[in-house]
């Protein structure tokens, strides 16, 4: 009869009026009379009092849900609500599109839109049976809860369900969606858009097709490159595709290491990684000792928290700062038990995309896999007078001092294999026992450009980066 305080208000307001004579029910009335209304005041306040109850009784069950890790309300796509267990486990089947969907939309090459459509294409589909909307599909990027993490009113809470993705992945489609929310779509595929700035007045570099129809009925197009002026007047001039692809491969040929250099590049990695897994005890307990100072500082925000030193909503901001530092801490310790430090992967591919350079700079290569490895060789390109002007990026350009001018030992094997095993070698106190001077080369080009890379990838515990 009254949803709240406020419609049981009208009724005694209406009676009050006249607008209603009597309530009559099959088992009990009101008269319009002082008695009756005061009865009937009496049964809306014991109706208002049991919902208010029974919404405290909910609402604490619900956060008691939650502090010991299960979620309380439906699980979203990819986990299941399991009726006997009363938690949450993983959908057997749409687990894996779940995770599909992040590592699609890492690739920065699919939208909210294309990432509905996979859904609906492998029967996920919204309630109404039909595509799931843009919105629902940034909300599922962005939910936590595929990181093992709830998210309950604003505050974080471990959760006991087993998560989707890694954090590393997660972090990545965040990076996604706050630069790719609103996608936009090229016409044409040039390879090297975006790539460059004018020299002169600093515009971006745009690109044109042009075709020309010949007698013999062929009728070719040519790709142009060429500052888009929009800074006012700018005198630089066009610049062909080919003449552009020309310069990058010249500039990729530079840091290519000899391909005599390879055995000992990867027998020295390793022995980096044996010699990594010696110290991962040692690098194990300085992460857990940064978790356990973790732990004493959210212990003590709960404390200052509890005594009202702290309000409410600095609490919630502060702990789930220090959340995310304890899941980071976390997740390194994963890393290390299992793949060591971080820097020897990047360190590897590293090494096997400078071997890879020179088949990349071949002109039977494709474009945009040239484009590709430049954007991540080299940064800050200037197109000047037709002349492309960048700079190497660390690790590159101390390859790129090792080899873009080489030592002819360095690349004439006849050269380098001249010399004996026994005969007469450079001493180097790092190298142990007789070498090729071409092994011994290698060893200290190796030497020479991992210090740099260990910096570039900010990894402490890199033997070299001391």
């Amino acid at each position: 009869m009254a949803r709240n305080s406020i419609d049981g208000g009208k009724i005694i307001y209406s009676l009050d009026t006249g607008k209603l004579i009597d309530l009559k029910f099959p088992s009990f009335w009101f008269e319009n009379s002082p008695q009756g209304k005061f009865v009937l005041n009496i049964a809306f306040s014991q109706s208002k009092y049991y919902i208010d109850n029974l919404s405290e009784n909910v609402k604490r069950g619900m956060k008691h849900k939650v502090r010991i890790g299960v979620w309380p309300v439906q699980a979203p796509l990819g986990y299941l609500n399991d009726k006997v267990t009363k938690t949450i486990i993983m959908d057997p089947v749409r687990h894996k599109i779940i995770k599909k969907c992040f590592e699609m939309f890492t690739t920065g090459k699919h939208s909210f839109t294309s990432i509905s459509d996979y859904l609906f294409n492998h029967e996920v589909k919204s309630r109404s049976n039909k595509k799931i909307k843009v919105d629902t599909i940034k909300r599922m990027l962005c939910n936590r809860f595929y990181l093992g993490i709830l998210n309950y009113k604003g505050e974080l809470h471990k959760g006991i369900h087993k998560p989707i993705i890694s954090k590393t992945l997660f972090d990545l489609a965040q990076k996604q969606i706050s630069r790719f929310e609103r996608p936009r779509y090229n016409g044409h595929d040039f390879p090297f858009i975006g790539l460059a700035r004018c020299g002169e007045c600093g515009g971006a570099i745009t690109a044109e097709s042009h075709s020309r129809k010949y007698k013999n009925g062929n009728s070719p197009t040519f790709i142009y490159y060429r500052c888009t002026k929009k800074f006012g007047v700018c005198h630089q001039k066009y610049i062909s595709q080919n003449n552009l692809a020309k310069q990058l491969r010249k500039s990729v040929r530079n840091i290519t290491v000899p391909s005599e250099w390879k055995e000992t590049w990867l027998k020295l990695l390793e022995q980096d990684k044996q010699a990594e897994l010696t110290n991962v005890s040692k690098n194990s307990s300085l992460v857990n000792s940064e978790l356990q100072s973790t732990e004493i500082k959210l212990s003590k925000l709960l404390d200052t928290y509890l005594d009202g030193v702290v309000n409410e909503e600095d609490y919630k901001k502060k702990k789930n700062e220090l959340f995310d530092t304890k899941l980071n801490l976390q997740e390194k310790i994963e890393q290390i038990k299992t793949n060591g430090n971080n820097w020897l992967e990047p360190l590897e591919h590293f090494i096997m995309s400078a071997f890879q350079a020179q088949k990349i700079a071949q002109e039977k290569n494709e474009l945009q896999n040239l484009s590709n490895f430049a954007r991540s060789a080299c940064s800050n390109f200037f197109l000047t007078d037709q002349h492309l002007q960048f700079s190497y990026n660390l690790g590159y350009s101390t390859l790129h001092s090792v080899c873009g001018s080489p030592h002819p030992a360095t690349y004439l094997p006849e050269k380098s294999f001249c010399v004996s095993p026994d005969g007469f070698e450079p001493s180097t106190f790092s190298l142990r026992g007789n070498c090729s001077t071409t092994e011994l080369w290698a060893q200290e080009a190796y030497f020479i450009m991992k210090r740099p890379l260990c910096l570039l990838l900010f990894t402490p515990h890199c033997p070299d980066a001391r």
